[in-house]
């Protein structure tokens, strides 16, 4: 077994919902929790396989939690997407021992009391606990030591982190006096008969091993802070009947918790590095293209500009295409890369006066599939696969057309990703309004007319629509003539 991302996917995902106690839909999950979108349907299939959130289809539709989040564990959630639980191959259901000492292997036993130790402290975590704010309250490494006289029923308190609290008990006459008297006090109303009886006199003899044992279990006592909140806690007992003592040690049981608060922090801190990285690579590329005169600064936010408008065009009047607000944040971020490949190109070539020879032209056109494999090459991670994505498409199919004019594929409709058709269509019109070396800028009206005839290559009736509703914004149109 390992926490693997779509775990903590998972997890993140299911607390969530908790928080909102309401639907929320696969977009609004990717955006708030950052989770590439493409692992939401994997990771709520097994959820709603497991009973642990509902969803449902439609304009109000999306994902909510199937059962309150305090009958919702932490082993019900993990266990559910992991496809095995067992931290040795020789736990798992057919005991598969590779020396054949199943009998009589003391690893096998040892491995055996972790793995329970684990799910049992899984399964008394609740996603509750964890949605629950502030922080927990601290009570010592060992918050209260009895010893316990097996023969005579009675006790002492070796030490107390909390005096207070023990004042409170000590008056109990017998050990299962102060029992009753501190579970009816401190413990959780749903821990009180678990933590009776596991520390009841009676109990503190069973299971034992030539005269010994050590076990513990873990439950919630009201917090001193607020009654109605609770803090998680461990109790061990250390039991030899031959000296008929018993030692009970209580303290914080923050083992759980915490490793799942490192996890996240671990995790996070990885996405963050590598998406740094990856628009470090792309700031870099944009550097590059500005030193050979490919783009220049202003006009790299001119494209981001174009694009995201168009963009919000589509959102808006195309709901079914189920752009998201990081979609569009990414791509028109991406948008100004898209000639990366031209750096191969001679410079000679590219700004040359005239027409373009049949060989020059050949040249050219190889910069989309330069650019592909250059974005092949960008840092790759989990939390990077939708930018090496949007970045891989944009230089490829960004001369694209609509009816299978483009090159360098041929594409054809849809087959081209929508990201490429976004940005060869504002590579386009961006290409009319600036001054090129083998011609004039030409106005924004003039720009829009000529894209609207075909005549830089055919484009979807959908895209065009959005990008004309998007040019002829006031904020647009300052832009262009500026």
């Amino acid at each position: 077994m390992q926490l693997t991302n779509t775990t903590d996917y998972a997890i993140r995902i299911v607390c969530y919902l908790a928080i909102k106690k309401h639907r929320v839909t696969t977009a609004k999950l990717a955006s708030e929790l950052k989770i590439p979108e493409s692992y939401i349907p994997k990771i709520t299939k097994q959820l709603k396989k497991e009973k642990i959130i509902s969803a449902s289809e439609g304009i109000s539709g999306g994902y909510a939690l199937a059962k309150n989040p305090e009958k919702i564990s932490l082993f019900d959630v993990i266990s559910c997407m992991e496809s095995t639980m067992a931290i040795s191959r020789c736990l798992e259901k057919d005991g598969f021992c590779s020396r054949n000492y199943t009998d009589c292997c003391k690893v096998h036993q040892v491995l055996l009391d972790l793995q329970n130790t684990y799910n049992n402290r899984l399964e008394n975590v609740k996603i509750s606990d964890i949605i629950r704010p502030g922080k927990d309250e601290y009570f010592g490494r060992f918050y209260i030591i009895l010893k316990v006289n097996l023969a005579e029923n009675s006790y002492e308190c070796i030490y107390s982190h909390n005096r207070g609290i023990y004042d409170d008990v000590k008056n109990a006459g017998t050990y299962d006096d102060f029992l009753k008297v501190y579970c009816e006090k401190y413990v959780c109303e749903k821990d009180c008969e678990k933590l009776q009886e596991f520390l009841k006199s009676d109990s503190l003899t069973e299971h034992l091993k030539k005269g010994c044992s050590e076990e513990d279990i873990v439950y919630q006592r009201r917090s001193e802070k607020n009654s109605e909140t609770y803090v998680w806690m461990e109790v061990k007992r250390f039991v030899d009947e031959n000296e008929k003592t018993a030692v009970i040690t209580f303290h914080n049981a923050k083992v759980i918790p915490n490793t799942i608060v490192n996890m996240e922090r671990e995790l996070r801190q990885k996405a963050q590095d590598e998406t740094k990285q990856y628009w470090k690579m792309v700031s870099l590329l944009a550097a590059v293209l500005n030193h050979n005169n490919l783009i220049e600064t202003e006009h790299q936010d001119d494209i981001c500009f174009y694009t995201k408008q168009v963009y919000l065009q589509l959102q808006k009047n195309y709901p079914e295409y189920g752009i998201t607000e990081e979609e569009i944040e990414n791509v028109s971020h991406l948008a100004p890369i898209h000639d990366i490949g031209k750096i191969r190109v001679p410079i000679e070539i590219l700004n040359k006066n005239g027409k373009l020879t049949a060989d020059e032209m050949e040249i050219v056109k190889q910069h989309p599939l330069t650019g592909a494999e250059m974005t092949l090459r960008f840092p790759q991670g989990t939390t990077t696969e939708k930018l090496n994505k949007y970045s891989y498409e944009i230089c490829r199919y960004h001369h694209e057309r609509y009816d299978g004019s483009g090159y360098p594929d041929g594409l054809k409709g849809d087959e081209i990703p929508l990201c490429a058709q976004v940005v060869g269509l504002v590579d386009a019109y961006d290409a009319l309004v600036s001054v090129r070396p083998y011609k004039r800028k030409l106005k924004h009206e003039e720009a829009i007319r000529m894209i609207a005839n075909g005549e830089c290559g055919v484009f979807s009736k959908k895209l065009l629509q959005c990008f004309i509703a998007a040019a002829m914004q006031k904020e647009w149109i300052k832009k262009a003539d500026s």
